[in-house]
């Protein structure tokens, strides 16, 4: 990196907010203004806004819809993020024109956006962060894709990596054990993870560093235990992207803390959980980090542990409470071979 110092970017999950803050006594916590101000305290932030803003629209038909008015956006920004993902199974949720209220929302309020647009050339374009000299590539994707989601040719939508599946069962099993659930196979879609993988090694010439956030995986609640936490396409993929030529790959859908991997020096944060989401649903657990990556000679990663408390808000936690998410995410990640190194109520991972 050529800057004059190294650059500090804060990840973080999933962002959803319904109601503004100036109305959520949880927004007032002492506890969720140290959460901000420690997200806030890195150069340049970055988090997935996992709801669409606006008020126009119609309810697509899918499991799940969410959507919020525009003036939200004037929270998030007061959080400090200065860049939001886009490409996620909820931005189409009210159909395009939502999308573009969206777009707009983030242009007015001088936030930088990425993964959604009005065909597949746009949700394909990265946001661009800078920083005392450095340029940072975002880039967003995702794999989590209702129907006529996906951003195509003269087709508004999310930058997809489309991901195939099948199911493999045990005939013989079946019949001793009714109710056995089937083993479920994934992969991705070649052309598709071929183009983003492109895009990458384009952008890599450019930058210096490229940021890969992506929607995928699959929370714990409908996963077979017997499988794990990843689905098959997973690992593959983050591998694949880190290949073409990314820094840092950035998931998030899950909602709860899933293993953080190092691949030949980068890191693959399968999923940070949640940031903030109002009115959690049952399956979501409250673990969640914030991700603080500095880039420089060396790529540095410091952890900074988050619970959400019944309301879905983020409080900075210390003593039992950084333990709490230090020991979940050290189970996690280790048959990944990742070490973190505890400090008090931060931890390091080791990276090389």
């Amino acid at each position: 990196m050529q800057s004059r110092r190294p650059t500090t970017v804060s990840l973080v999950g999933d962002v959803m907010i319904r109601t503004p803050f100036a109305q959520q006594p949880a927004a007032q916590d002492p506890a969720f203004t140290a959460a901000v101000a420690e997200m806030r305290s890195a150069d340049l932030v970055v988090a997935n806004l996992e709801m669409p803003l606006s008020t126009r629209g119609y309810r697509v038909p899918k499991h799940s819809n969410l959507r919020s008015d525009p003036a939200i956006i004037d929270d998030v920004k007061g959080m400090g993020v200065h860049a939001v993902t886009l490409a996620n199974n909820h931005m189409m949720d009210y159909g395009h024109p939502a999308l573009f209220d969206t777009l707009e929302a983030c242009q007015r309020a001088g936030i930088l956006h990425c993964g959604a647009g009005a065909d597949l050339d746009a949700a394909s374009q990265p946001a661009w962060l800078t920083h005392d000299g450095a340029r940072i590539a975002l880039l967003s994707v995702a794999s989590t894709l209702p129907v006529e989601s996906d951003a195509g040719p003269g087709k508004p939508g999310i930058a997809p990596i489309r991901v195939g599946f099948s199911f493999e069962i045990d005939a013989n099993l079946l019949v001793e054990q009714p109710g056995t659930m089937p083993i479920v196979r994934s992969w991705t879609d070649p052309a598709d993870q071929e183009r983003v993988c492109e895009q990458i090694a384009a952008l890599k010439k450019e930058a210096d560093a490229v940021i890969v956030g992506i929607h995928w995986g699959v929370p714990a609640y409908w996963l077979s235990p017997y499988q794990g936490l990843l689905a098959e396409y997973q690992q593959p993929l983050g591998h694949a992207l880190i290949d073409a030529g990314a820094d840092v790959v950035c998931g998030h859908h899950s909602h709860s803390l899933h293993p953080i991997e190092i691949y030949k020096g980068k890191p693959i944060f399968y999923s940070l959980g949640n940031f903030i989401f109002e009115r959690p649903r049952g399956f979501m657990e409250p673990e969640s980090v914030i991700a603080r990556v500095t880039f420089g000679s060396e790529l540095a990663i410091e952890l900074v542990p988050l619970i959400l408390d019944e309301a879905g808000f983020p409080q900075l936690v210390s003593g039992a409470g950084a333990e709490q998410v230090f020991a979940l995410l050290n189970r996690l990640s280790e048959p990944f071979g990742t070490q973190l190194e505890i400090s008090g109520d931060r931890a390091k991972v080791v990276v090389g």
